[in-house]
């Protein structure tokens, strides 16, 4: 028997929908009161389920179902007259009392009410409802995967807005929070790349409702039909709404530069990118160290190719919105002159009818002609290829050197040189003032130039990833046999340059660093 029992069990978890839905709760739509059933599903999930912490009983959970079915009675299958209805009473338990009205239909009551609980019982059966016993109260819950179906299903309802112009700046944002501290934002940067993909699902979904407006109208017969469709579903739901979103001060190309800039400095920053993946690591975003590293560069690439390729989606959502304005344009400019072209056109036929029948060989035409135009103008036509023109010898004029240029060129390049912090620099810095083979804290090394601010950063960022043991690291394999740092949480580092958690510098060696261009 316990066999049988854990066999049924498996059987029944195997047969879950996407592991989290009961095989028959799309069921529920199959059958010809699939529109009132969306209503019901939406109506309950609004009113008990979607925002306050309640447990409804069953006959809450029939009051629902009977207000939905009591406001539209003829989504119902059965062709019945609507009539009106008693308004129920919700008390603690199963039963439902009704509240008499004077003047309403008892036997239609009794029919809904019937057909409220037929609906509820269709909805345990098919795994949208259970019911829980908590001693003597019984509830009825709502399952997790039955409510996130729900949530999504009132959103595709609802039609909500995405806010597009929010969603970029909290991309760019995110990335510039990680430039800034990679090891304590790291997390920013997966969540930035998830909202990368939700907004490039948004563009998408924007051109597929043009598209399914632009074969609506198409397929329309009428011309009310038509402009239906054009006022209610192209101007409303998408011009007004997500093309507007899409084309206000938070347009994307403002942002655009901005994080593929910021992308590629993170990507060439090594100790960044390292500092991101330890923290992966931390946050089990990833197995192990290579995958961690793999998923940062994964991010980054998702990212970058949603704002590589959004000019191409805008350029075909710009051609879907033009062709879609021309028809409606069309359509409210010859809207008008279906039923008068006939007896606007009455006198023409009239008058030609008059001169086919004229007797004489020659007409006379009072008015002006317009001349005969060529279908193609000579003008218009390719010239032919000339010679090419011979090669003649001569002298360059080579503007003579600015000094101007040239002196801005040298700070350019001094100030670049100055922001690239090699492990000759470091060393240095250490050698200064940690003594060979000893030890110093964090908190004592001396930062008095903004130089010595730029070293000290690195080292900050070093001892913060771990990159103490990375062989991938140029600036840990500079420092392996040199330097040993450890962390000290029990004191930090607090002077007019930062604040930071503490750490302690042994130096390993009495050795003294060069660059390389004074090696020789």
């Amino acid at each position: 028997m316990a066999e049988s029992g854990s066999t049924s069990s498996v059987e029944k978890s195997t047969t879950r929908l996407f592991g989290q839905l009961g095989p028959e709760i799309f069921t529920l739509f199959a059958g010809v009161n699939r529109v009132l059933y969306e209503r019901v599903v939406l109506s309950v999930y609004r009113n008990l389920y979607r925002s306050d912490l309640l447990f409804p009983s069953q006959a809450e959970v029939v009051n629902v179902i009977y207000d939905c079915l009591g406001r539209e009675p003829s989504l119902w299958a059965e062709e019945e007259v609507a009539v009106d209805l008693d308004r129920l009473v919700v008390r603690t338990g199963r039963r439902v009392r009704r509240r008499r009205v004077e003047g309403v239909n008892d036997e239609a009551t009794g029919i809904a009410i019937s057909r409220s609980r037929h609906i509820y019982n269709r909805m345990l059966q098919t795994g949208w409802l259970d019911e829980a016993s908590y001693g003597l109260r019984t509830t009825v819950e709502m399952p997790s995967g039955a409510m996130r179906l729900a949530e999504f299903l009132c959103s595709l309802k609802e039609g909500g807005v995405e806010q597009l112009g929010g969603l970029v700046i909290e991309v760019r944002n995110a990335i510039r929070a990680v430039e800034e501290k990679p090891a304590e934002n790291a997390l920013g940067l997966n969540k930035a790349a998830r909202d990368a993909a939700a907004f490039g699902r948004y563009l998408r979904s924007v051109l597929s409702a043009l598209r399914d407006i632009d074969r609506q109208v198409l397929s329309s017969d009428t011309l009310a039909d038509r402009l239906q469709y054009y006022f209610e579903e192209f101007v409303e739901q998408v011009l007004l709404r997500d093309y507007t979103a899409i084309t206000t001060n938070a347009h994307p190309y403002r942002h655009r530069r901005a994080i593929l800039t910021a992308l590629e400095r993170l990507e060439d920053s090594s100790i960044d990118t390292d500092a991101i993946a330890d923290a992966y690591l931390e946050a089990r975003l990833a197995p192990n160290a290579a995958a961690a590293r793999d998923l940062v560069y994964e991010d980054i690439s998702s990212i970058r190719h949603v704002f590589e390729r959004i000019e191409e989606a805008f350029e075909a959502i710009q051609q879907h919105r033009t062709r879609l304005e021309t028809r409606l344009r069309n359509v409210v400019r010859y809207a008008g002159r279906r039923t008068s072209f006939l007896q606007r056109s009455e006198r023409l036929i009239q008058k030609l009818d008059e001169v086919m029948s004229y007797p004489g060989n020659e007409v006379e035409v009072r008015g002006s002609l317009e001349h005969r135009t060529p279908v193609v103008a000579p003008d218009l036509l390719a010239k032919p290829r000339g010679a090419r023109p011979s090669l003649s010898e001569g002298d360059i004029s080579i503007a003579p050197p600015d000094p101007i240029a040239e002196y801005r060129r040298l700070l350019e390049k001094e100030y670049l040189e100055r922001l690239i912090i090699s492990p000759a620099k470091v060393s240095r810095f250490l050698e200064r003032q940690v003594p060979p083979y000893g030890e110093v804290h964090g908190a004592s090394l001396t930062i008095e130039t903004a130089d010595d601010f730029l070293v000290f950063e690195a080292l900050r960022l070093l001892v913060a990833s771990g990159l103490g043991t990375d062989d991938s690291s140029a600036l840990s394999i500079a420092m392996r046999n040199r330097f040993e740092f450890i962390r000290d949480n029990t004191r930090d580092i607090s002077n007019d340059w930062l604040d930071s958690p503490g750490f302690i510098v042994k130096r390993l060696d009495g050795g003294i660093a060069l660059e390389m261009g004074h090696a020789s």
